[in-house]
């Protein structure tokens, strides 16, 4: 669970964009925020789990649909969504900061 609101972590990530592609290929929409009952559902992942040793903070937040988010789970630093492999990469010159790339 983050501190943030899924809300703030969009504006935070994509700014004024409606629709964005998950990092997984799943279609998210700003506008299903905070219904979990839309297709569209986007979640905030933490890319290193709080339970692995990661931050509540924005630049370890990803913004991504609920079964993308379902499929990674705690998993950390190899993982696969929707049919792909991933990894967390952290970020050079920080301790807290990770990009996802294919795996």
């Amino acid at each position: 669970m983050s501190k943030y609101r899924t809300i703030e972590v969009w504006n935070e990530l994509f700014g004024n964009k409606e629709t964005v592609t998950d990092y997984a290929g799943r279609v998210i929409k700003k506008s299903a925020c905070g219904n979990p009952n839309n297709s569209y559902y986007p979640t905030i992942d933490h890319i290193r789990p709080l339970s692995k040793g990661g931050s509540d903070v924005i630049d370890n937040l990803i913004i991504c649909h609920r079964d993308t988010n379902e499929e990674k789970a705690d998993d950390f630093p190899h993982w696969k969504a929707n049919g792909y492999a991933f990894k967390a990469i952290r970020v050079k010159g920080s301790r807290v900061a990770y990009r996802i790339v294919e795996d």
